[in-house]
């Protein structure tokens, strides 16, 4: 993957009191968790806040954390700096650097995303990364890099691919072997005819 220039944080500091510094639980569910530190192993907990939590083979509702670390769990919604999930899965996640490995995600909303061997519903970010993985939807300000994988739609200013392709492909520049069915001319023409058709599928229905 090709260097790329870091970020000042574009997140809210999580607050810096908390009801105790360190809370370790195992094999033990809770509701609302308080503390700088939380480690949870094959437990489980509603919502959580702390600066660093690491969650192993557990579940939560929701997390608001500095850094947040899942291996082999499951998190609804998480909102970080930096989220690492590893064999692990996150319905909703918003952070200024999320990387997934052999994972899952349904909406990833980031300055920088990194995908290996994982798969997205929705990648939104300023830099995309993916290696052996995609997302139904890949969208990035700035660039997106692909090393075999693909997605139904995938738009940014930069494209680089490799071994991979796209149903749809809009960028201003784009490099490497990549496959699309549609690029922007392309797009623009099927969207007309969609909406043409669509169109008249509605008048019909009216009558």
């Amino acid at each position: 993957m090709a260097e790329t220039k870091k970020r000042a944080p574009r997140r809210k500091q999580v607050a810096e009191e908390f009801k105790r510094a360190h809370l370790e639980l195992e094999n033990e569910g809770v509701n609302d968790v308080s503390a700088r530190e939380v480690v949870i192993r094959s437990g489980g907990a509603r919502d959580i806040k702390a600066e660093t939590v690491a969650l192993t083979q557990g579940g939560a509702n929701t997390i608001t954390a500095k850094a947040i670390n899942v291996n082999q769990g499951g998190v609804a919604q998480a909102n970080a700096g930096t989220l690492n999930v590893k064999q692990g899965g996150i319905v909703r996640a918003e952070a200024d650097e999320i990387e997934v490995t052999q994972g899952g995600i349904v909406l990833a909303r980031a300055e920088e995303i990194e995908l290996e061997a994982s798969g997205a519903l929705a990648a939104l970010g300023t830099n995309i990364h993916v290696e052996a993985g995609g997302a139904q939807w890949m969208l990035a300000r700035e660039s997106i890099q692909v090393q075999q994988g693909g997605a139904f739609v995938m738009a940014a200013s930069q494209i680089h691919v490799e071994n991979g392709g796209a149903v749809f492909l809009i960028a201003r520049e784009v490099h490497g072997n990549v496959r699309a069915l549609f690029d922007q001319r392309g797009a623009l023409v099927f969207g007309i005819a969609a909406g043409i058709v669509l169109g008249l599928i509605a008048l019909g229905r009216r009558r």
